[in-house]
């Protein structure tokens, strides 16, 4: 019988056959809708057990044997970091979904492909097996691809192609691995399952090729597939494209679940199985981690396309979750998942926003805008917001995120506490071109006299963008409960990994 996590996988599949099949085009965002208030009810369901009863462990665990003689199963479950990813993916999903209702370009395609995105990420965020986890990590570029390319503007076909072989090429290396790692195991104990290679790997530690070669190599090929989806300077020049050709609600996806699998992937395969591996890579993840931080924000500072401003926002911010998680402790790793998860919301909102302005103008040029807050004071409102989450005010998400990520270099066993000082710099920058930015765009006076008619935000764009208005307000305004739950991942993980090398 299915269970509910592999029904976050199978059931966003089902529904999009029903989507392609049915013949009501507008029957296509309610079905895409299904899909992720599906994820979003089993994932809050888990993430609330984790608050509730805080622990390390993995529930909600479900297993099919695929092929026992290559050590293969369709292997599930989540600890409370997969549970909150899963609730991010739902709820962005949903997002997504109300943002591309009105879409009249072959809808039952577009939220067909939509879904089956959905399928794929959850496969990622709910994997007990590395095959799954790998097939579920490159089947989800071929929806995200033909999205940008079908339904992108117009160096659509380019930007889809750069993404799509950026990030294949990038996960090469990682099928290599998973070879590898089946031949070097004994026969009769093959197996891709996850928490079997992390305890194997502390047996295989003090052989020659296992425990020095093939970690090495394991650990980078993991390593080099996350930063590319991270995406890590300079592996990063497919965002921009990618988020400047893409329709709004695939940039809500791309920057609210997607970017987030590379943290996920550091976290739950990288440091686990190569844990001696981590600690000799941890003060190259934290200059990456500073040098995207600071790059980011500085470019962005120049930037006069407001969808590529929030690109590298997005290059700035994701940043932090490196530099965290590259501190190797606790509090750090910790951090890392709640910068992810406030990103997760503080990005989508301004790429829903500038989306709004898109559609009434047809061009997202920062100067040809200004005095919006006249004729949509609404909007201006959830603009300023946008951006005061984005640069880490207190008492919203993203300072909760940064702040934890910036904090946690100073703490003790902390490794290079001048990274995380001189990525301070970034929240003056931020601050810099997002509030400009607002400044610019939604006030002092019209620049252009059509502007005045422009309708204020409607309610689609309201339902869509209030409920991110609402979590940004709740993360940062009660954090403890998530990062409890989320600590005690962190301080399982980060005691496996220092424990290798003992």
């Amino acid at each position: 019988m299915i269970g509910p996590l592999l029904a976050t996988v199978l059931g966003p599949l089902l529904l999009a056959a029903l989507c392609l099949l049915q013949p009501r085009a507008r029957l296509a965002p309610w079905c895409a809708a299904a899909g992720g208030a599906l994820t979003l009810a089993v994932g809050a369901a888990a993430l609330l057990d984790f608050m509730l009863h805080p622990g390390a462990d993995f529930r909600l665990v479900e297993r099919i044997d695929w092929s026992p003689f290559y050590g293969a199963s369709l292997a599930v479950g989540v600890d409370a970091v997969a549970a909150s990813m899963l609730v991010l993916s739902g709820l962005i999903a949903l997002v997504a979904t109300v943002a591309a209702w009105r879409e009249d370009r072959s809808p039952r395609t577009f939220h067909a492909l939509a879904l089956a995105l959905l399928a794929a990420i959850n496969g990622v965020f709910t994997a007990q097996d590395f095959l799954l986890f790998y097939v579920s990590w490159e089947v989800l570029l071929v929806p995200m691809l033909l999205l940008i390319g079908l339904y992108g503007g117009s160096q659509r076909r380019y930007a889809a192609l750069k993404f799509f072989v950026f990030t294949l090429a990038g996960s090469v290396l990682m099928l290599l691995l998973l070879l590898l790692l089946w031949q070097a195991a004994p026969a009769g104990s093959k197996t891709f399952d996850l928490q079997q290679l992390t305890a194997q790997w502390q047996v295989w530690r003090d052989t020659p090729f296992l425990g020095g070669t093939l970690a090495g190599f394991g650990f980078f090929a993991v390593l080099i597939a996350c930063l590319v989806k991270l995406p890590a300077v300079p592996l990063h020049t497919w965002l921009p494209h990618a988020h400047v050709q893409a329709p709004t609600a695939v940039s809500v996806l791309l920057a609210g679940v997607l970017l987030k699998l590379s943290v996920y992937g550091l976290y739950r395969i990288a440091l686990p199985l190569f844990p001696t591996a981590a600690i000799a890579w941890g003060p190259a993840l934290g200059a990456l981690g500073l040098l995207g931080i600071l790059w980011g924000a500085w470019v962005a500072l120049g930037q006069r396309d407001l969808k590529r401003l929030v690109a590298y926002a997005s290059v700035s911010h994701m940043g932090f979750c490196l530099l965290a998680l590259a501190n190797l402790t606790p509090a750090g790793a910790t951090a890392s998942v709640v910068q992810a998860l406030a990103h997760g919301l503080s990005s989508p909102l301004l790429f829903l926003l500038v989306g709004v302005v898109y559609d009434r103008a047809h061009h997202r040029d920062v100067d040809g805008f200004g005095g919006l807050a006249q004729p949509m004071p609404r909007y201006a409102w959830l603009l300023l917001f946008g951006a005061l989450a984005g640069c880490g005010l207190p008492g919203l998400g993203g300072f909760v995120g940064e702040f934890l990520s910036l904090a946690s270099g100073f703490g003790a066993g902390a490794p290079f506490p001048a990274f995380s000082a001189a990525a301070t710099l970034a929240v003056v920058l931020s601050a810099g071109y997002l509030l400009w930015t607002v400044q610019r765009v939604a006030y002092g006076p019209l620049r252009h006299a059509e502007q005045a008619a422009f309708p204020d935000i409607d309610r689609r764009e309201l339902l869509a963008t209030l409920p991110l208005v609402a979590l940004l307000l709740l993360l940062g305004l009660y954090p403890g409960p998530l990062a409890t739950a989320l600590r005690a991942c962190s301080e399982a993980l980060l005691h496996h990994v220092h424990g290798a090398r003992s």
